[in-house]
């Protein structure tokens, strides 16, 4: 079992938390995923919880099999376990009025051996730091991304741009949804951090590495403390959810 650790916060000044996480059982599969919700009242609420709920349930159903599973399987359960989590939040809208408008983004890692797979809607991240840098294994589907592709801002401006919090595909919206897949090899020594917006709108990718690198890479738990602590320093504008794992 590799080393992890979560952790998820309201922040500062949200009420409440709206963000949800999946991390696996001790016999589980290396399956994790991080989900931000959005809506009126509780609709964010219940959009992260129903999509985590539908992640839990589908890996139980794979738990005593997954070591057999081949790369395209793995692809594949990811793939339709996030369908059938958006299929759940459109449908729940359907029957609750009072729901219309919620959804969510999910971000979810599958690990076999050194490979990750990720399955990704949003713009809820997921990093690899290594070797004092890092890079980002998906991409945001977001306008300010949509932007940044355009060339009408620059790449600074992703994290502080007034309009960084409209997402253009999330989980709810529409059935079926796009899902984005990336498969990436791990090497020893990488730190893999799922996270929701609040930890990067708050710190920036290069200064998360500069802790990773330079924290006690045998304490997760502390390091995962410091990140915390430190996003909630700089105003804590949003709740703040994140898992990190070490190979």
């Amino acid at each position: 079992m590799l080393p992890y650790t979560a952790r998820s916060h309201r922040g500062c000044v949200r009420e409440t938390n709206e963000d949800r996480f999946f991390v696996p059982s001790k016999e589980g599969p290396l399956i994790f995923a991080v989900a931000d919700g959005m809506g009126g009242h509780a609709g964010g609420e219940v959009a992260s919880s129903l999509a985590i709920k539908v992640f839990g349930k589908s890996v139980r159903r794979i738990s005593e099999n997954f070591q057999q599973l081949t790369r395209k399987q793995a692809e594949d359960f990811l793939l339709a376990t996030i369908q059938q989590a958006n299929r759940k939040i459109v449908n729940t809208q359907e029957q609750y009025s009072e729901l219309k408008g919620m959804g969510t983004t999910l971000t979810a890692a599958f690990i076999q051996e050194k490979e990750i797979i990720i399955g990704h809607v949003g713009d809820s991240q997921a990093f690899i730091f290594r070797d004092n840098s890092f890079f980002q294994l998906t991409e945001d589907h977001s306008l300010v991304m949509e932007l940044l592709k355009n060339g009408e801002i620059a790449a600074e401006e992703l994290y502080t741009h007034p309009q960084r919090n409209l997402i253009t595909r999330f989980l709810g919206f529409t059935y079926p949804v796009s899902i984005d897949l990336n498969v990436s090899e791990a090497s020893s020594g990488d730190f893999l951090l799922l996270c929701t917006d609040g930890l990067t709108a708050m710190l920036c990718p290069a200064e998360i590495g500069q802790l990773l690198f330079h924290g006690n890479a045998m304490n997760l738990d502390l390091m995962a403390d410091e990140l915390l602590s430190r996003a909630n320093d700089r105003g804590g504008q949003d709740n703040i959810t994140f898992v990190l794992i070490h190979f």
